[in-house]
């Protein structure tokens, strides 16, 4: 499958390097806000065990305020109304929270919580992509504010070089020990991290081992400090090899029909399709356990910086070819049991200076959060 690069990516390696003469600073900042947002959860919630960033909804009782990223704090509604229009039939989202990007970190506890409250009613289940910018903390605070029911793959979203890594384990090793596992499904090494590197002219297999030494450490670990969580990590389906899928808990294949030149009416053929490929490499996995397969990404754009702009095939970037993936896949999916997660709930307009059209346009919400003009199916996920 032939894939753009991911805007995500490309300006989140620039902004690390970027930052490196601040980074002090904000692994600072985050510290002091791991410290703040366990202060909080230990004078306001007794149950400081929660832990988790999936999406599905109670609204019993309140635990009062919870810290912002500055430190603020704010109203916490947990009776918050229901929307109508929104079904909890997605089987998972894949989530980042709007400013969580080095070295701005501008992600608050306010924005997260006004997500969760959505994303509670669509799905029961998270991933996110890295911790810098306290997104761990944020989130898992945002979950156990509003008492919603949401479990979250955390991740350490991985660079070329170590720093980042580093920091990042740190960040979510904080987030762990104030708000517990309960909630925490595993942690996400890398996100198409090999492919990134195939494209930046590094070798399968260098960039593979890389990503195999950095679970087995966060692995170790997490088995050090008493946790119990798999370890895993995500690459484009094409992407995976058996070696990679051997050495991880859980794999994340992330399949695009629209990158992979897929008209929208054959999207949902050809995602099976490559999703079947990907689990050939689990059948043949001498792992015991054998590793678990998820849908990492699925979703299509509604549109473009580029007008009008279609891909290999023709099909739009459109919210009338949208509402067709979200008919064709949905329902599908569920009733298959397939295990996906939908990108994205949100629109990323931070992504639009990059150039590369479609990159901000993936979210059933637009960036003002309002629903798009579509209609979420109503088949619930398992």
């Amino acid at each position: 499958m032939k894939l753009q690069t991911r805007t995500k990516k490309i300006l989140f390696v620039a902004a690390v390097i970027g930052s490196l003469a601040v980074v002090g600073t904000v692994i600072g900042v985050v510290v002091v806000e791991v410290k703040k947002n366990r202060q909080s959860q230990a004078s306001v919630n007794n149950n400081n065990s929660t832990s988790s960033s999936t999406s599905s909804l109670s609204h019993s009782g309140s635990s009062g305020p919870a810290p912002t990223s500055t430190g603020a704090a704010d109203p916490i509604v947990t009776d918050f109304p229901l929307d109508p229009a929104l079904h909890k039939s997605f089987w998972g989202m894949a989530y980042t929270p709007a400013g969580a990007i080095m070295p701005e970190c501008g992600a608050n506890i306010t924005a997260v919580r006004n997500d969760v409250q959505r994303l509670s009613q669509l799905t029961t289940r998270l991933r996110l992509y890295g911790s810098d910018c306290n997104t761990t903390s944020l989130v898992l605070q945002a979950i156990s504010d509003l008492k919603v029911d949401l479990k979250v793959f955390a991740a350490i979203y991985l660079e070329p070089e170590e720093e980042s890594y580093t920091r990042q384990k740190t960040i979510l090793e904080n987030a762990l020990a104030t708000y517990g596992t309960a909630n925490v499904l595993g942690i996400a090494v890398g996100n198409e991290y090999v492919f990134e590197a195939l494209n930046d002219g590094d070798t399968s297999a260098n960039a593979t081992s890389r990503v195999i030494e950095k679970m087995n450490e966060v692995r170790t670990d997490l088995t050090a400090l008493g946790y119990n969580l798999q370890v895993g990590t995500s690459d484009t389906g094409g992407t995976l090899s058996q070696t990679l899928v051997d050495a991880a808990d859980f794999v994340f294949a992330n399949i695009h029909p629209w990158f992979g030149g897929s008209t929208v009416e054959g999207a949902t053929t050809s995602a099976d399709a490559q999703f079947v490929n990907a689990q050939a490499y689990i059948t043949a996995s001498t792992r015991t356990p054998p590793p678990v397969l998820y849908q990492g990404e699925i979703g299509w754009p509604s549109g473009s910086d580029t007008t009008g702009e279609v891909n290999g095939s023709g099909s739009a970037a459109s919210v009338a070819n949208l509402q067709t993936m979200l008919d064709n896949w949905v329902c599908h999916a569920n009733t298959a049991g397939t295990r996906y997660f939908w990108f994205a709930p949100f629109d990323e307009p931070w992504k639009a200076t990059s150039g590369l059209g479609v990159e901000p346009y993936w979210g059933l919400f637009d960036a003002s959060g309002s629903l798009k003009d579509i209609t979420i199916p109503t088949c619930i996920a398992p």
